[in-house]
């Protein structure tokens, strides 16, 4: 039976004036695809394929992309940039319950994106230039050309809060963490369909690796500050965690969307595998999005192949760049892979829980 969980929302004074300005700035919803939107794509997906420049890349990388899926591959998602919260997250939900993913390693700010929208909040297309300090005056947040409510946002905090505060006292993963908020959603009355639930459902674990950065660190530390024994994440846990994960996946790919922490992270779980004791073999396909370019020595723009010297990757990898905007791109790339029956199914989260268990005994 499904309770009333949610913490009472913030509230702030505004003017009539500014009532008004906030109406109107916080109307027109971010409206997200879904897999119906993109459903008949593939025949172009196909014509890409036998073109050139990027449509080429995005017609082989998705083309690859169903080949590991009709294999026994284990599909790991590493997701940064506001991609949720610019349309996208409904996809990685139809993703999550369609099998075509087995991990998840983000940011931490894409799951206050996740969470808002499952609280029933939405972010809004910004139509017309406002400037940034009176957005501020409004107690509207600004993501490049959309928006949403910070009186939201915060209620966002106050939930995680909430949630910290309903768990026993210890050390968590970030991986645990996240799914007891699957768990907790699936319980909430009113709660819309989330990434988190999906995954919590589907089994798939969700790793944040600087997961202090967003609502949910604000929301945990706030709890600490109100209770003596709270809830604490423990960061060295989560890489035993995610190197259990590599273990256990067998063969292993990478769609990286954006870089980041989450693109070396998911990346790494090879080498914190194999420092770990376990007998692991490399991700053997990759497929990244971005428009970070290589030539300044950032991760985000590094190449898969760069990651073969580094001991990541397998030195016969298949890998595909892709130079693009991932709003644009990786609807393209799901499009060609939506309706595979993938019957290989990991449920990662049921195995990681059971390693965790028989290596505390």
């Amino acid at each position: 039976m499904k309770k009333n969980l949610f913490p009472e929302k913030p509230t702030s004074q505004f003017t009539t004036e500014q009532i008004s300005q906030r109406n109107e700035i916080l109307s027109d919803e971010v409206k997200h695809i879904t897999f119906d939107d993109i459903k008949n794509s593939s025949e172009l997906i196909e014509a890409f394929s036998k073109s050139s420049f990027q449509a080429r890349q995005i017609g082989i990388g998705a083309k690859l992309y169903k080949k590991e899926l009709e294999g026994k591959t284990t599909i790991i998602w590493s997701l940064a940039g506001s991609i949720f919260s610019a349309g996208l997250r409904q996809l990685v939900i139809d993703s999550v319950r369609n099998n075509l993913v087995d991990c998840l390693v983000c940011t931490g700010a894409l799951f206050e994106q996740d969470m808002l929208e499952a609280m029933g909040y939405k972010h809004y297309i910004l139509n017309k230039q406002v400037e940034d300090r009176k957005l501020q005056d409004l107690m509207i947040d600004r993501i490049y050309d959309h928006v949403l409510d910070e009186l939201e946002l915060q209620h966002v905090d106050l939930t995680y809060k909430k949630i910290a505060k309903g768990m026993k006292p210890g050390n968590y993963s970030s991986r645990e963490f996240m799914y007891i908020c699957g768990q907790w959603l699936s319980s909430a009355e009113d709660s819309q369909d989330s990434v988190m639930q999906s995954a919590y459902e589907m089994n798939v674990p969700i790793f944040i690796p600087a997961i202090n950065d967003c609502s949910i660190g604000i929301g945990l530390a706030m709890n600490q500050v109100e209770e003596e024994n709270s809830v604490s994440i423990d960061s060295i846990k989560d890489l035993r965690e995610i190197a259990m994960m590599k273990n256990i996946s067998g063969d292993s790919g990478l769609v990286i969307v954006g870089g980041g922490v989450p693109k070396n992270y998911s990346q790494d779980s090879v080498v914190m595998a194999e420092m770990l004791g376990y007998s692991v073999n490399k991700h053997n396909f990759g497929i990244q999005i971005s428009t970070a370019d290589p030539r300044d020595g950032g991760l985000s723009g590094s190449t898969l192949k760069e990651a073969i010297s580094w001991g990541k990757n397998d030195s016969h990898m298949d890998e595909v760049m892709i130079w693009g905007e991932a709003s644009v791109y990786f609807p393209l790339l799901l499009s060609y892979i939506q309706n595979i029956n993938r019957k290989d199914k990991k449920e990662l989260n049921k195995h990681i829980n059971t390693n965790m268990l028989q290596d505390q005994k």
